[in-house]
């Protein structure tokens, strides 16, 4: 059970560099090596804030729940792919479902991600949310 909690929080992007906070808690179990990694489950949920002053309709709160898988290389490369519904909608975030990728870096406990959500056009519109994270697993 050590190190297969996640914990984050960061800042995400859409359209116009209009800006939110973002908080993310996952688990991260792990399934088994490959190619000389490790693949872990991950089973998550992120929060992103609402827009206030937003130009184009991302005045409301979102709540993702998601799914997917998370490669950890021993050098710290992390990659991920996940799907995702969500609660609320935005001009970002559309409609379910969602797709989440991963990219970032992990120097022992700490990750710093770099994230994307977007529900690949299957509703409009689709701007989707562009995101960096701080986390720490324990």
């Amino acid at each position: 059970m050590a190190d297969e909690f996640e914990v984050g929080a960061g800042v995400s992007f859409t359209r116009d560099n209009e800006d939110t906070p973002v908080v993310a808690v996952a688990w991260l179990p792990a399934w088994r090596e490959f190619r000389g990694g490790m693949l872990h489950w991950e089973l998550g949920a992120m929060h992103m804030r609402g827009r206030s002053d937003s130009d184009y309709g991302n005045g409301d709160d979102v709540t993702l729940l998601h799914g997917g898988l998370r490669y950890e290389r021993p050098s710290g490369l992390v990659g991920g792919f996940g799907v995702g519904v969500q609660s609320g909608e935005t001009g970002a975030l559309s409609g379910s479902p969602q797709f989440i990728s991963t990219i970032g870096w992990q120097w022992g406990r700490f990750s710093l991600l770099a994230r994307h959500i977007s529900n690949a056009s299957l509703h409009q519109p689709n701007d989707g949310e562009t995101m960096l994270q701080g986390a720490w697993r324990f």
